[in-house]
């Protein structure tokens, strides 16, 4: 059976993973916190699991930091020097979707990583209501979803102001047991004039990016009959030419995952019977051949994106109760990364010219997420661990390998980041944020607040674009400017 972690250095603790990116969330009530920690000496005792096993990195002495970093003076001259040799500019003007405009997490344009104890300077503030959706940027406005009360509204602002462009507005009737957020969990897409969001209870919509107007809508859980789950929906579509690719997770109807037409929302087709999960799917082309791969609650899922055909699948999923997948599938070349946290870990595979598969390497302590984002570059996978014994770290793996390049323990714990220019952003769960050199070598601080600059926990991926950072909380949203100072007016 799967080891299970803990975001204490008590072993004898559960944390689930139930949030994704959104978006993908451990919970429990008290009751249910009694019931695992109960569980995991079951397992201890009967040799199931073992304590010394939990720790990723093999350290289980080590304790969790309680101070921040001091910036790395020798890091903040490489980064200066890489930038002077570097021509790119700060021409990234959006961030339409989940994890950035390729989904890897990473943009070319420079930043400005530096700032004092105090975190870089707020451009505004915005109350909002609950949901761990993150934001999307693109044509200058800012794109959300929250729930007020008994309303989910879908939420567009303008970039530069947080000045409210539009509003549209929905009920709600979801409740969790748990004393976590009633959502939504899911993320917007921008494209091409349309926005798509999906509400807490699969209600599923498509609106003029402009206006606001509705241009279609569907109430795909009251259609597949699919009961509301013990969390609100967390799983973000994927747009691939005109066909919505999303985890409905109507496993008994055959409708696991399901394609709708961009521009009028009907069904193009249905596929697996898997449940769903809080996670989003990856297109890529491969051999010169589409393909989308999806990660379901069961594990990973290769598609095509034209007809739903199955080419295989891989089961990956942790046997703890109440665990689901929450982190999405990363693609570089050919090699398909999956990654559940604590427990079953990393596999990466090779995509065939046959659309089979083989196996490249596995490793359930390398790097096993629980909830929080992948970031791809230069042939290298970058991410949080989950919270085990030892500890969450940062950490830097060979993509091709599955070898640890470096690690970085610090107060962030889990969190999410982003790549820009030379420079990698981190947002700590509890709401600090971090900036270090872009390295394969090693971890190196350029700036760390002293403070959280938004409040526990910070489970919404941060968003990026023409110099603003929006990081997106329950009850604000807040613009934050990184431009680098050259391009400061």
């Amino acid at each position: 059976m799967d080891s299970v972690g803990s975001p204490q250095t008590n072993p004898l603790q559960i944390d689930s993973l139930l949030f994704s990116q959104c978006h993908n969330l451990p919970m429990q009530t008290k009751r249910d916190r009694l019931f695992h920690c109960l569980f995991t000496i079951t397992l201890v005792a009967s040799g199931c699991m073992e304590s010394s096993t939990i720790d990723p990195g093999g350290s289980a002495s080590i304790v969790e930091p309680t101070t921040v970093d001091a910036p790395d003076a020798s890091a903040a001259q490489q980064f200066h020097r890489a930038s002077n040799q570097d021509s790119s500019t700060n021409s990234n003007q959006s961030w339409p979707q989940l994890f950035g405009a390729d989904r890897t997490s990473v943009v070319a344009a420079e930043i400005n990583p530096f700032w004092g104890p105090e975190g870089p300077p707020k451009i505004w503030s915005l109350e909002i209501g609950t949901g761990y959706g993150s934001p999307v940027v693109a044509d200058g406005n800012v794109v959300f979803n929250h729930r007020i009360e008994d309303e989910e509204i879908i939420q567009c602002v303008d970039a530069k102001t947080g000045e409210t462009v539009w509003k549209h507005a929905y009920p709600t009737t979801f409740e969790t047991e748990f004393d976590y957020s009633n959502g939504p969990y899911s993320t917007p897409v921008i494209a091409n004039g349309q926005v798509f969001s999906v509400g807490g209870q699969g209600q599923f919509f498509c609106l003029n990016a402009t206006t606001g107007d509705l241009i279609w809508s569907r109430d795909l859980h009251q259609e597949y009959a699919l009961e509301d789950d013990i969390f609100a929906v967390g799983s973000t579509p994927l747009l691939v030419g005109n066909r919505l690719i999303f985890n409905l997770g109507a496993a008994e109807k055959n409708a696991g995952v399901v394609a709708l037409d961009r521009n009028t929302g009907t069904t193009v087709w249905e596929s697996t019977d898997h449940g769903a999960a809080y996670c989003s799917p990856f297109a890529a082309n491969i051999h010169g051949k589409d393909f989308v791969f999806v990660v379901t609650e069961t594990g990973l899922v290769s598609m095509h994106p034209d007809t739903g055909e199955i080419d295989w699948s891989i089961e990956h999923r942790s046997r703890s109760p109440m665990s689901f997948n929450a982190v999405s599938p990363l693609v570089d070349g050919d090699k398909v990364l999956v990654v559940t946290g604590p427990g079953p870990g990393a596999v990466c595979v090779r995509v065939l010219p046959d659309r089979s598969y083989q196996p490249l390497w596995k490793d359930r302590r390398v790097i096993d997420c629980q909830f929080n984002s992948l970031i791809l570059h230069s042939g290298h996978v970058f991410g949080f661990t989950a919270a085990g014994q030892g500890g969450a770290e940062f950490r830097c793996v060979d993509f091709e390998t599955g070898e640890l390049r470096w690690k970085y323990h610090s107060l962030l714990r889990r969190g999410q980041g982003l790549i820009a220019g030379n420079a990698i952003l981190l947002l700590g769960e509890q709401g600090h944020l971090a900036s270090l050199l872009l390295s394969q070598e090693s971890p190196q601080v350029l700036s760390f607040t002293d403070q959280p600059l938004i409040s526990s926990p910070g489970y919404c991926a941060p968003a990026l674009a023409a110099g603003r950072l929006f990081l997106k909380e329950e009850y604000r949203l807040t613009c934050f400017d990184v431009t680098p100072t050259t391009e400061r007016h």
